[in-house]
């Protein structure tokens, strides 16, 4: 391999921002054309009972407004709404934006699609009751107060299988280890009951009062996009940027830290653990990815309004 020539290295600083991504209700990576995965039903609606008729239900594709409607459940039994009701209330409400719900005939999920864009975001009070993100809603969490964020891989070691003979020759065979996936934690300047929800399966009431999970809470999995400056060698201003590293960490299950309270700004502290990720084919992908964007790339991204 020849050797890295100096002006074409890629030189990254810092962190910008991050977006976390709730998984599908069936662990797969939501998309606009693919589809977002709620659960399998039937769903316990009585938490909507006051609104039972009217239970609201946001959709957002890519930078689009998000289209923001009520579905109609009052027709069938509140405690054991199925997903075949769930279509059925979804579709009699002719909710504009080109979006269609279904039942997935494979996995028997919730499945809502749209016929054009890239990302697709479901969510409200009828998306949460319905299993979407594993139950907190396929909605977006984008921070830009990070103060730290770590990727460690985490490698299962090699091992070396080995006899010994009466001689005291040894014969060995080495067996290679492999990465299992990573583990990272997170710094966090600012305080967001999003986030604090999102790794760790506690709830936001109506009065968005945030509470820790119990024992039968399910954490949301979710993907981090990881974005952080580049700029060519030597001297560079902070504006003389020349793209963008992307790192994409696709599989993980988070937790929450230590709160401590002193006399300073309080942080907050997450920590999470990523595996490798099976896409909806069922085919395996590592846990976490590499790649740099173009400004232009980056640029249509529109990470302020997706």
């Amino acid at each position: 391999m020849a050797l890295k020539v100096k002006n074409a290295a890629k030189f990254v600083r810092g962190l910008s921002r991050a977006r976390f991504i709730p998984h599908c209700g069936n662990g797969t990576f939501p998309g606009a054309l693919t589809g977002v995965f709620g659960g399998a039903g039937p769903f316990d609606f009585s938490a909507a009972h006051a609104v039972i008729s009217a239970v609201p239900i946001s959709l957002k594709t890519d930078g689009d407004a998000a289209v923001e409607d009520t579905l109609d459940l009052s027709g069938f039994t509140e405690a054991a709404v199925t997903a075949a009701n769930f279509v059925t209330a979804f579709t009699a409400a002719s909710i504009t934006g080109g979006y269609t719900a279904s039942v997935d005939a494979t996995t028997g999920r919730l499945k809502i699609v749209d016929s054009a864009g890239t990302y697709l975001q479901v969510y409200g009070l009828a998306a949460e009751l319905a299993g979407f993100g594993r139950g907190i809603g396929a909605a977006f969490i984008k921070a830009d107060t990070l103060e730290s964020l770590s990727v460690t891989p985490d490698v299962k070691a090699d091992e070396t299988d080995t006899v010994t003979d009466a001689n005291g020759d040894d014969t060995s065979c080495i067996v290679e280890g492999y990465v299992k996936g990573a583990t990272g934690s997170i710094v966090d300047t600012a305080e967001d009951f999003e986030l604090m929800r999102l790794f760790s399966g506690g709830e936001i009431d109506a009065d968005g009062v945030f509470s820790m999970p119990n024992s039968s809470s399910e954490k949301p999995y979710f993907a981090i996009e990881i974005f952080n400056p580049v700029y060519g060698k030597g001297e560079s201003k902070q504006g003389e940027q020349t793209g963008w590293q992307k790192i994409t960490v696709l599989n993980a299950m988070g937790s929450l830290g230590d709160d401590s309270f002193a006399q300073s700004w309080r942080k907050k502290n997450y920590t999470y653990t990523a595996t490798t990720y099976k896409d909806a084919a069922g085919v395996e992908e590592t846990a976490v990815k590499y790649e740099y964007l173009t400004l232009s790339e980056y640029a249509a991204l529109d990470l302020d309004n997706v």
